[in-house]
């Protein structure tokens, strides 16, 4: 192959390349899915994911959680001493962000809390990420809720189940919740709410689990408490919470 021949090949195989890579980027990618999220290491699935499973777990319990148990699934199950994935969970549901120092002393600040811990690794079948922790949080009123999440690289995860009902937030915009009766409630009429707010929505799903559905509304902004308030005054509303897109967290917020 000559000199010229050579430098076109690498050039139509780098304009390929870049043409994928771009496009890639546009649709989902971001600069941080390339060098890795800002966190307390040692890994981005196993640490930085983690913590945020734990931290969005920790809104949609709505309170500092009085009694945790912590089911490790997977890989999760297998590492998580040396990856810390434990402290990460639990940073998460104190309200630490991934980048947070205090990550590292999790069990100490969760004690302070008066935030009991049990962990158990634990196999929650085959169709279930390796990446999973299903989180279930009694609180100290006697409420209870469950969430599973799975993370899936880069510090980016999934939440798949909250409270029984199957879910797929992937946490790319800010995301409304509302958790009510199909017996006495249609999800329109909340959604028709909602719209009154003129903020943009992406998507909306809706999931059932027996009486109960959990609507699910994606927006472009971030929610905001008077929102929630409103819907909770509904009835037939069991509760509603706004999981903002990580971004507008500059500490915990609910």
């Amino acid at each position: 192959m000559s000199k010229v021949n050579g430098h076109m090949l690498f050039l139509a195989i780098f304009t390929v390349y870049s043409y994928h890579l771009n496009f890639a980027m546009s649709e989902s990618w971001s600069v941080f899915d390339v060098i890795g999220p800002v966190m307390v290491g040692p890994s981005s699935s196993h640490t930085a994911g983690a913590a945020k499973i734990g931290y969005f777990a920790r809104i949609v319990n709505g309170q500092q959680p009085k009694e945790v148990k912590l089911l490790l699934h997977g890989s999760f199950g297998k590492v998580y001493h040396g990856h810390c994935t434990d402290k990460a969970i639990i940073g998460g549901l104190l309200g630490f962000l991934p980048h947070s120092e205090k990550i590292r002393d999790a069990e100490k600040y969760a004690e302070k809390a008066g935030m009991n811990v049990e962990i158990s690794p634990i196999d929650l079948g085959d169709t279930v990420h390796p990446n999973s922790v299903r989180i279930e949080m009694t609180n100290a009123d006697g409420s209870f809720h469950r969430v599973r999440g799975k993370s899936i690289g880069g510090g980016k995860i999934v939440l798949r189940e909250i409270d029984k009902v199957d879910c797929q937030i992937d946490m790319s915009y800010s995301c409304l919740l509302v958790m009510f009766s199909n017996r006495s409630l249609n999800a329109l009429d909340i959604i028709e709410r909602v719209k009154k707010l003129n903020v943009h929505i992406v998507k909306f799903d809706v999931g059932n689990y027996k009486d109960k559905s959990l609507l699910i509304v994606e927006i472009r902004e971030h929610f905001s408490t008077e929102i929630i308030h409103e819907l909770e005054r509904i009835d037939g509303v069991d509760y509603a919470r706004f999981l903002n897109h990580i971004s507008n967290y500059d500490h915990f917020a609910t």
